[in-house]
């Protein structure tokens, strides 16, 4: 059963933007569990139903759920969490099963 994993982060300084995303470019793709990984900033598309309230978006695909307990505990993404979440103004994160 495939697992979807999608965090949405809007920073306190949005200086950081760049920071955040090269960092997890940089360590999230290569954590062993991880099946696909994506992050990027929001897109205008003019739909005022869209959201727009976040800096960030990063989404993590993985084979099962043993693969997403296993990203969570990885210590490259406890490292992650770690450095950047004291950053965070908030964060909305969801996980679904297509």
């Amino acid at each position: 059963m495939r697992l979807q994993h999608v965090v949405l982060v809007d920073l306190a300084d949005d200086a950081d933007i760049a920071a955040m995303r090269a960092d997890s470019d940089r360590m999230l793709p290569g954590i062993p569990s991880v099946r696909r990984y994506v992050c990027g900033t929001p897109f205008e598309t003019g739909r005022p139903n869209v959201a727009k309230d976040y800096d960030l978006g990063i989404v993590v695909e993985f084979d099962s759920p043993d693969d997403y307990k296993a990203y969570l505990e990885h210590p490259v993404h406890v490292e992650l969490v770690r450095t950047w979440k004291p950053r965070w103004r908030r964060s909305y994160i969801v996980d679904f099963a297509p």
